[in-house]
């Protein structure tokens, strides 16, 4: 029971850095599976987003706004590998 009062209080912003340091870990092994020719499926990967990316020059100010979200199996199972982990401890 206590377990579950200490979860209420953990901040929302440490599950959000638990689930980038996940896909960061899981995008390291993509590219360290991707040689192998039996692990290749766990490094190919989808790309999307804004590109090339918009780019807004005021001649005294330039703003450029772009994204690209790049996933992979390998990625998605970081991700779940980390909120587990987050859960169970």
């Amino acid at each position: 029971m206590a377990r579950e009062a200490k979860r209420a209080r953990e901040p929302w912003w440490v599950l959000i850095v638990i689930v980038v340091a996940g896909a960061m870990l899981g995008s390291v092994f993509a590219d360290a599976v991707g040689d192998f020719t039996y692990l290749a499926p766990l490094a190919r990967s989808v790309a999307f987003g804004i590109n090339p990316p918009i780019t807004l020059d005021l001649h005294v100010l330039t703003l450029t706004l772009g994204f690209t979200v790049r996933l992979n199996l390998s990625i998605v199972l970081g991700i779940m590998a980390a909120i587990y982990l987050f859960r169970v401890l």
